[in-house]
């Protein structure tokens, strides 16, 4: 998505989003007033100062996101906030316990397992990729969002996914951020709808 596409989303988004008696109980005045769940524009030095400290240029569905709102203040479902800018890090760097999972993950003996193939596998999605990720989201309904630079397609987008302690391991959703949004707005609408009906 272009910068106008994440504006147009992101404002169909919150209108969804404030629909819900919950959240819209749960955000300031001015967020129902203003009808927008983000915050103002991430600037372009915000951005390259970001950049530099990770030491890699964001993928280009998250680079034209902050230009729209440096932040976001819920998905919905389970994941609860979508970090400042200033605030996305390596995973080593954010959480020393989901990282150390990881690495043993790719360390696994394989014991127990018949499969050498699947072996493999695990060890490079719930291990290496997890390892190597960039984490854009806080500690939801314990759940975190994030981002493989190692899975980068022909638009420079970045594989996505969720990480969720009820799962447990790691699901690479998406092949962009743009999509894991798309895919969780969704997500979200099916279960407000379903909780209608029911209701």
């Amino acid at each position: 998505m272009d910068i106008a596409e994440w504006r147009k989303f992101l404002e169909k988004y919150s209108m969804e989003l404030l629909q819900d008696e919950d959240i819209a109980f749960e955000v300031p005045e001015e967020v129902n007033s203003s009808k927008w769940m983000g915050y103002l524009p991430t600037s372009e030095s915000q951005i390259l100062a970001a950049e530099e400290r990770i030491g890699i240029s964001l993928l280009p569905s998250l680079r034209n996101f902050y230009s729209v709102t440096n932040g976001w203040r819920t998905t919905g479902t389970c994941i609860y906030d979508i970090l400042p800018v200033e605030e996305i890090d390596w995973l080593q760097v954010c959480d020393d316990h989901l990282f150390e999972i990881a690495l043993n993950a790719e360390n696994n003996n394989g014991e127990g397992w018949t499969n050498p193939e699947g072996l493999a596998d695990y060890r490079y999605e719930q291990g290496t990729r997890v390892k190597r990720s960039l984490v854009i989201s806080s500690w939801g309904d314990a759940a975190i969002w994030l981002l493989d630079p190692g899975e980068k397609d022909a638009r420079g987008e970045w594989s996505a996914g969720r990480w969720a302690s009820w799962n447990p391991a790691m699901d690479w959703l998406t092949a962009s951020f743009a999509e894991l949004m798309l895919q969780e707005l969704e997500s979200f609408l099916e279960i407000r709808d379903s909780r209608e009906v029911f209701s």
